[in-house]
């Protein structure tokens, strides 16, 4: 049985559709997406007063936890719609460029933190997924392809 060329770049879509499920899973249990749990997450367990990027680290002390209480819930909805939509294939390219986006957010958030490959590794999938448009292998996408033809740039 001859595979779909995008097949194993679907299979990496998927995998990185799994890993925002399973991190949003994990974050409901510990509560981050609360504005307490941001406040944690922020102050606590990567404290932005150890991050060596000064200006990020002041967008998140100015910016985003005095909108705690609405970004949180943005967070929780965003991420898990993420990872659904890669999971499921529905509109990748666009959601692979959303992932990309919260992705280098997050790098930039745990700065001096974490290891930079954990941040690396999925963009660079995520840009792969973008540009092959892999949800057009065992995704959503493949059915909207058949279903409207190339009109839209979005799958």
């Amino acid at each position: 049985m001859k595979k779909d060329p995008l097949f194993w770049i679907a299979c990496l879509r998927i995998m990185i559709g799994i890993m925002f499920v399973s991190t949003w899973l994990n974050n409901i249990r510990e509560g981050i997406y609360t504005p307490d749990g941001l406040v944690k997450f922020f102050t606590v367990d990567f404290a932005q007063s150890e991050n060596p990027l000064g200006f990020y680290a002041a967008f998140i002390m100015n910016v985003i936890l005095p909108i705690r209480s609405f970004f949180a819930p943005f967070q929780l909805i965003t991420e898990l719609i993420l990872g659904l939509a890669l999971l499921f294939g529905f509109l990748t390219p666009f959601f692979s460029l959303v992932g990309i986006f919260f992705l280098i957010n997050t790098f930039l958030a745990t700065f001096g933190h974490d290891w930079p490959w954990a941040y690396f590794m999925p963009i660079t999938i995520l840009a792969v997924t973008f540009l092959s448009k892999a949800g057009r292998s065992i995704g959503i996408d493949a059915y909207l392809l058949k279903r409207f033809g190339e009109r839209t740039k979005l799958f």
